[in-house]
């Protein structure tokens, strides 16, 4: 069961200022006994700031590295999270990924839809504008080509689309010629 702010906010004026045991408020609030006691180490260590949750964090791919040097080294997975103030699961989640992909595995993907074309046209019409000064070398003359073909089979696919759609058209106003 998840603490809520207030649950947590009372759980330590209870055991502080009352001195009711960790023990018994496991037993009240429903929770392990090692979660009651890792919210007392979080709160020694952090202050109010650990009961808040606050908007998700994004952390650095050398803040995650940094942790999980910690971790090879010997430091329990617990003790990290409650230094960091993190979850464990999330340091267990950074080791998983480091094991499967290394450091790239640490670096945020980005979410959500590719940016449309007209960026990747942009960038041609830049390169195939470049004056014929600029591309003598060699390698600069066969990327030009490939951009060239790219933007030259991103062309005809346009036409094939529009003379698709012309074709659409054309049949869609023949039977609506009929029907009258």
């Amino acid at each position: 069961m998840k603490l809520s702010e207030e649950d947590k906010r009372e759980i330590i004026r209870l055991n502080r200022e009352v001195g009711v045991p960790k023990s018994e408020l496991a037993r009240i609030y429903n929770v392990g006994i090692e979660h009651i006691k890792g919210l007392f180490r979080r709160y020694d260590l952090h202050g109010e700031e650990t009961l808040v949750k606050g908007p998700n964090r994004k952390y650095s791919p050398e803040f995650k590295m940094e942790v999980i040097k910690q971790y090879m080294e010997g430091e329990p997975i617990n003790s990290l999270a409650i230094a960091n103030n993190i979850r464990w699961t999330m340091i267990d989640s950074w080791i998983k990924r480091y094991e499967k992909d290394g450091y790239n595995g640490l670096v945020d993907k980005k979410r959500g839809r590719p940016p449309k074309m007209k960026k990747d046209r942009d960038k041609i019409d830049q390169t195939v504008t470049k004056t014929a000064e600029e591309a003598k070398d060699d390698g600069a003359d066969k990327a030009r080509i490939k951009l060239l073909e790219k933007k030259n089979r991103e062309l005809e696919a346009e036409v094939a689309y529009l003379k698709k759609l012309n074709a659409l058209v054309q049949e869609r106003k023949k039977r609506e010629s009929k029907k009258k």
